[in-house]
């Protein structure tokens, strides 16, 4: 899907105020559709929201590309809303449980992925944020496709 037609379905959905599915210290998530999230950043631990997308979609674009388990990253958003220039990441979106909600078998297989890709990311030359070390915080398990992911990557960092 083209990048231009995504930031028009946004603006639409945050402007008529549907589409919301969460928010954390870091952004507010929006549904666009089926298949793509946006991430609207507040820019708290960037100092500014453009910093902290690009930040975002730089570090998720290379994760994905050495096949580490997190969504794929499509674009940038940057659009004036209520009066002011926001900052986003569009993403793929991931149709998962925490996985502290799976049966046990499951959490088992999460509890496995999850160690192997903090393995991987250490290996890569990254630093997983505080938030992110635990099994139950920043991850989706799809259980369709039997993956864990991990997600919110604005407070991780290269070595």
């Amino acid at each position: 899907m083209k990048l231009e037609k995504l930031i028009q379905q946004a603006r639409a959905c945050i402007q008529r105020g549907t589409g919301y599915l969460s928010h954390g210290n870091d952004g507010t998530i929006y549904a666009v559709n089926e298949k793509v999230i946006l991430k609207l950043h507040n820019g708290g631990y960037h100092g500014c929201p453009q910093k902290s997308a690009e930040h975002e979609y730089a570090l998720g674009t290379e994760l994905y590309q050495q096949r580490v388990q997190v969504p794929e990253y499509i674009g940038l958003f940057s659009a004036p809303l209520r009066k002011q220039e926001c900052w986003g990441v569009f993403m793929e979106r991931i149709h998962g449980v925490e996985p502290s909600g799976l049966p046990s078998t499951l959490q088992l297989e999460a509890q496995r992925q999850y160690q192997e890709q903090k393995k991987q990311v250490d290996r890569l030359g990254y630093l997983i944020s505080k938030d992110s070390k635990k099994i139950n915080s920043n991850t989706l398990f799809d259980q369709r496709r039997r993956k864990l992911f991990l997600f919110d990557l604005v407070q991780w960092k290269r070595k």
